[in-house]
């Protein structure tokens, strides 16, 4: 089988994204597509034979699963093709900060986004797990005990450039190489991944998209910026002015300044060009203090209720504002969406 191969992976310093590298097929033969796992005991149930195969593993947050997860992803995927073992990504369906720190940590990609994304770069399995109280105390020492080597039977593990392990942090690099020797998992360290001089950095990204910046967003995520979420049933206010929404819970997730976008709203498959708004629509529920997206659908019918889209923001159109009243409102929203249309064919994106 041949690899496939992406122009999309910096090296270490690199002033530039500027090499290619490739992903291989899943190494292990059980699996033509990757398998999911819901916890480490659902893996124990259910992935007993790659469990037997002794994978290759890494575990990380991956939020955004960004160039340089990308990067890592494919080390994992080469080292474990090598060793003619699966490669598993262990993940957590909440940041480990928010947690330790108590302070929401707004994610880059949903949980279910997240495993998608890992799963379409190859990985033979991802392994979600719930971060709590209790994993948060274990030392490094029994997570490699109990779960690296006990669940998951690794030869081997690869650890993300300056990634800690166990409880304050006390698992670095060179602490779970010294365990791994005891217990007999090979560890290794991934290299630093740079983007045009910036390190690449979830962080770097949650804080160009509160910005608005797309553009460096893109160029630390090797894709656009999007939000994936199911579309939940509203007040239906927008389609009683001509402009019906699809509207999408922001709890817990990055998003951009309030305003009005053009999107690309992706669904089974297929793309549609979009106008959204992020905000608190002051204009027809002054009461509402909590940011909500809604995208008006542009040659759609349809009933979306209920179905996973991803949205895909393009430019911004203009900052989110209070009208006199409907009439206002439904005026603007003309001029908007015909704004989104003639600079989507402009720039190419429709």
């Amino acid at each position: 089988m041949q690899p496939t191969c992406s122009f999309v992976s910096p090296r270490p310093r690199a002033s530039a994204v500027e090499f290619t590298f490739c992903f291989w097929p899943p190494a292990s033969s059980l699996a033509a597509m990757s398998r999911a796992f819901i916890s480490f005991d659902d893996f124990s149930a259910k992935g007993r034979e790659l469990a037997a195969l002794r994978p290759v593993v890494t575990v990380g947050n991956f939020d955004g699963v960004h160039l340089g997860h990308q990067y890592l992803v494919a080390e994992l995927i080469e080292w474990a093709r090598r060793e003619h073992a699966p490669s598993i990504a262990v993940t957590f369906s909440v940041h480990p900060r928010e947690l330790v720190t108590g302070n929401p940590m707004p994610a880059l990609t949903t949980p279910e986004h997240k495993r998608r994304l890992l799963t379409e770069l190859g990985v033979d399995a991802v392994v979600l797990v719930d971060f709590d109280r209790a994993l948060q105390q274990r030392s490094a020492r029994d997570f490699m005990d109990l779960y690296i080597k006990g669940r998951l039977n690794a030869r081997a593990m690869l650890v993300g450039f300056n990634n800690r392990i166990g409880k304050d942090g006390e698992g670095t690099t060179r602490v779970l190489a010294e365990i791994g020797r005891e217990i007999g998992v090979d560890v290794r360290e991934a290299e630093r991944i740079e983007v045009s001089g910036h390190a690449m950095s979830s962080s770097a990204i949650r804080n160009h998209v509160a910005h608005g910046d797309f553009l460096w967003a893109r160029k630390m995520l090797g894709r656009p910026y999007s939000i994936v979420g199911v579309v939940q049933h509203g007040d239906q206010r927008g389609g009683k002015i001509g402009f019906p929404t699809a509207n999408i819970d922001l709890a817990g997730l990055a998003f951009p300044p309030q305003g009005v976008y053009g999107v690309r709203l992706r669904l089974s498959g297929k793309n549609y060009l979009g106008a959204a708004n992020i905000g608190t629509r002051p204009t027809v529920d002054p009461a509402r203090t909590t940011p909500l997206l809604e995208v008006h659908v542009l040659d759609f019918s349809g009933d979306l209720y209920g179905k996973e889209v991803e949205v895909e923001f393009l430019f911004k159109v203009r900052d989110e504002q209070k009208f006199s009243g409907l009439d206002a409102l439904k005026a603007q929203l003309a001029k908007d969406v015909s704004e989104i249309r003639t600079r989507a064919a402009q720039e190419g994106l429709t």
